[in-house]
Order: C-alpha cells, then structure tokens, then sequence
C-alpha cells in the first residue's frame, strides 16, 4: 500500500461526503437521538439531605455523618448559630433535619459523659432525609466516641454478573440506550456512507481511475480513513452531548476502534456487491438490522444457545467491551475474547472484500 495515495483518495472522498445532505443527515441524526435521551432519561440522582446545625464549637459531627453515609446520598450542612435559626430552616423546608449541639459537644462525646443532642424534625409526617439522619447518627457519634463496633462487618464482592438486572443496575437505561446510539452511528457510517462513496465510484466509472493509480489495498485503506476519521469527530461530540465519560478509556476506545475497522469491511463489501446506489438503499437495511439487533440483546436473559450465537457476532461483543469501558468494571469480562471474535471478522471481512473488489475491476 502506498501512503500518499491513500490520503489523497481519503481526501477526495471526504469532500466528496461532505457535499452529500443524505451522508450529513446520516451522521446527525444518532447524535439527535443522544440529545433526546438527555430529556426524556435523565441519570437517576443520589438523594440530596440538608441539615442544619447550630453549634458553640467547632464540630467533626457533619465529617463523621458524611463517613458513615459514604456514597449513597448527598448530604449538605448549613451551619447556623442558634437553635431558633435552625427551627426556623426546618420549618422553611431549607432542611431536611436540624441538630442542636450543647457546648463542648465534640469533647464530651469523647469522654463518654453522654451530651444531649437534640434533633429538629420537620412537621407532620417524618420525610426520608429526617429518618436517614436519625439512624446515621448512632454510628455517627459511636465513631466520634471512640467505640468499637457491636460486630466486626466483613465485605466480599460477588462474581460479577452480567444479566439484565445488574446490567440496567450499574450503567442505567439511558447510558444503555446511548450506547445503542453510538453503534448505530457507527454502523450508518459504516453500512451507509462508505458504500455509497464506493457504489458510486463503480456506478460513475471513476473506480477504475483511482484503481490505475492505486491498487485494491490503496482504495479500501483510504475508505477505512475516511470512515475513521468522521468517527473521530462524530464519536466524541455524541459522547459530549450525552455527558457519558468512560471510566476506563482505553478499553471503551480500543472497542470502538476495532467494531468500526471491522463495520467498515462489511459496509465496504455491500458497496462492492451492488451494482447501483438505489440497489443499495434497498438491502443495506438488512446488514444494518443484523448489526444492532445483538446490540440490544446483550443485556436480556436469553437461553444459553442463544447467547453463544449472539457472543459469536462482532457488535454484540462491541457492547460487552463498551459496557465495562463504561461503567469501569469487569461485568462482562473476556476482553481478549472479544477483541479476538471482532479481529476474526474484520480478516475475513478484508480478505473477501479485497477479492471482490478485484473481481469487479476485471
């Protein structure tokens, strides 16, 4: 293959997609449905509890309730000076909670003298934040105290499970959904505007110009360019919108990498089988249906002969590696599998593209 070749196809065709409304809206429209999603399925949020504290003297009680709540809700204090200020906030709805330390709070609970602490709780029925605060407290002033523990509590992580539950549990339907998204986006570039450049190119005779001046290699390397570079832009600003950050980077991005170099092939290969642009706007619907229905299965409880046919295609093992990119953990696993079974077919896919193509040029 020969470098300046490649790129100078690679540029012509990028001018060439660019000029083209159907290949924008192609590409626009998965980054809409990001937008969308955004809307109507927001994150689900930690619950947020204020409370207010009215204390003589520098307090840890606010540090050792944020130790014993840990990540499981969002608490906020508002520092008050007088009990009547923090009755007011309650009454106000400013909090969920007050507390009302005596002086020399901090140091009598650490001498064991046993302080009084009173709790403000809003009228009427007792609300989430009120109830959580009450039973945070006992462990709470235990750790401010000194004391050890009634039980020592050990913790062991389960092996990670991948079935719908845990799957929807961690990553949450809208990132499933996006994720969704961002294979469809990659496959309508894939299985949709690269063929169309190359359809075109076999339809407009101008295939056999670029095939003079480079081999069969040159004009499928600078296809793959072009398809990698609008996924370069398009990827990232889908990402952007969505407010999707991977928690590990370089797996969430090997896999896109790879299930694209391997779309690519397939979509490459449909270019080349047709004769016409309208022919291909007829059947690209099916490869395009094949590539994300195992998608969309991949989190559900399917028998175990369905799942081995699933793990055998190449975009359901994409959404495997892209949701433990996601959500930084293990929940799937065999990586090495997955980028093998993708590797796998993009050979093959190449091979037989490459034969095609050389076909069609005699």
């Amino acid at each position: 293959m020969h470098l300046r070749i490649i790129l100078t196809i690679a540029f012509k065709d990028l001018k060439d997609a660019i000029r083209d409304g159907r290949i924008l809206l192609a590409l626009l429209m998965p980054i809409g449905l990001g937008v969308v999603y955004n809307v109507v399925m927001p994150d689900v949020q930690k619950p947020a509890i204020t409370i207010a504290i009215s204390s003589a003297d520098p307090t840890k009680l606010p540090d050792a309730l944020r130790a014993v709540s840990g990540s499981t809700v969002n608490l906020s204090f508002n520092m008050v000076s007088s009990a009547a200020e923090v009755r007011a906030q309650v009454e106000a709805k400013k909090a969920a909670v007050g507390l009302v330390l005596p002086p020399g709070f901090d140091a009598a609970v650490a001498a064991g003298s046993a302080p009084t602490l009173s709790v403000i709780q809003p009228p009427g029925t007792a609300t989430l934040g009120s109830i959580y605060i009450a039973s945070a407290l006992d462990g709470a002033l235990r750790s401010m105290a000194g004391q050890h523990a009634p039980a020592v509590i050990t913790t062991q992580t389960a092996q990670p499970s991948h079935d719908a539950a845990s799957v929807m549990t961690n990553l949450g339907a809208r990132k499933y959904m996006v994720l969704g998204t961002l294979i469809l986006l990659i496959a309508m570039i894939a299985i949709y505007v690269l063929p169309v450049l190359l359809t075109e190119e076999f339809e407009k005779k101008t295939a056999d110009a670029l095939l003079m001046v480079g081999t069969q290699s040159d004009v499928v390397a600078a296809k793959v360019v072009v398809g990698l570079t609008y996924l370069a832009v398009s990827v990232p600003l889908l990402l952007v919108v969505a407010r999707m950050t991977p928690a590990n980077v370089p797996l969430f991005a090997g896999a896109l990498v790879m299930l694209s170099v391997t779309m690519i092939g397939f979509g490459l290969l449909l270019g080349a089988l047709v004769r016409s642009v309208s022919q291909l706007n007829t059947w690209s619907s099916i490869p395009l249906l094949v590539v994300l229905m195992p998608v969309f299965f991949v989190a559900l409880d399917l028998p175990a002969w369905v799942q081995t046919v699933l793990a055998a295609t190449p975009g359901s093992q994409a959404m495997r590696l892209l949701v433990d990119g996601l959500t930084g953990q293990p929940m799937y696993g065999e990586w090495m599998l997955a980028f093998g079974v993708m590797a796998a077919w993009a050979v093959a896919v190449y091979a037989v593209l490459i034969r095609t193509v050389s076909r069609r040029e005699a």
